[in-house]
C-alpha cells in the first residue's frame, strides 16, 4: 500500500496508478493509469474566497470556452461538509474527455480532487463512482481499494 501525505491530507494511491511529477506548485499529487486510461489530480492552494465565489469563477471560465461543455455544477453535502462539484467535458480533437472535480475550502485552503477520463467509456464512469463511494472526503483521508 503506497501512501501520500502533504501535511493536510493523506491518500492511498490506487492500484495500477503511477505517480507523475506535478507540473505546478499547487498540484500535490498527479496519478495516471494508462491501462484504463484515467488521471487523478489532487491540489491544495491558499484561498480567501468561499465556495460560492469559486463556483462563479469556474462557471464563467468554463462558459467562456467554446470547447468545454459544463455538464453540471452544484453544491453537495458529503459527510456533513459542503463541497462544490463541477463536471465538464471537452473535445481534444479525437476524443471527448470528461472531468469531474470536487472542491472543498477549509482553513484558508482550497482542496481540489479531479478525475479525467474518456467520456464515452461507461466502465470508467463505474470505476470513478466506485472510488467516490469509498472516499471519505470530509476528513480528507482517501482510501481506494
Amino acid at each position: 500500500m503506497v501512501m501520500f501525505s502533504n501535511g493536510f491530507s493523506t491518500l492511498q494511491i490506487p492500484e495500477d496508478f503511477d505517480q507523475i511529477p506535478p507540473k505546478d506548485e499547487f498540484t500535490d499529487l498527479y496519478l495516471v493509469n494508462t491501462k484504463i486510461p484515467m488521471s487523478i489530480k489532487f491540489s491544495t492552494t491558499p484561498t480567501l474566497s468561499g465556495l460560492p465565489e469559486i463556483m462563479n469563477g469556474i462557471e464563467e471560465n468554463l462558459k467562456s470556452n467554446d470547447k468545454i461543455e459544463l455538464v453540471t455544477s452544484d453544491f453537495i453535502v458529503i459527510n456533513e461538509s459542503l463541497y462544490y462539484m463541477v463536471v465538464s467535458s471537452f473535445n481534444d480533437g479525437e476524443n471527448q474527455i470528461r472531468r469531474n472535480e470536487f472542491l472543498y475550502v477549509e482553513d484558508d485552503n482550497l482542496y481540489i480532487f479531479e478525475f479525467t477520463y474518456p467520456y464515452a467509456d461507461r466502465a470508467l464512469d463505474d470505476f470513478y463512482l466506485n472510488i467516490c463511494y469509498i472516499y471519505n472526503f470530509a476528513s480528507f483521508v482517501y482510501i481506494i481499494i
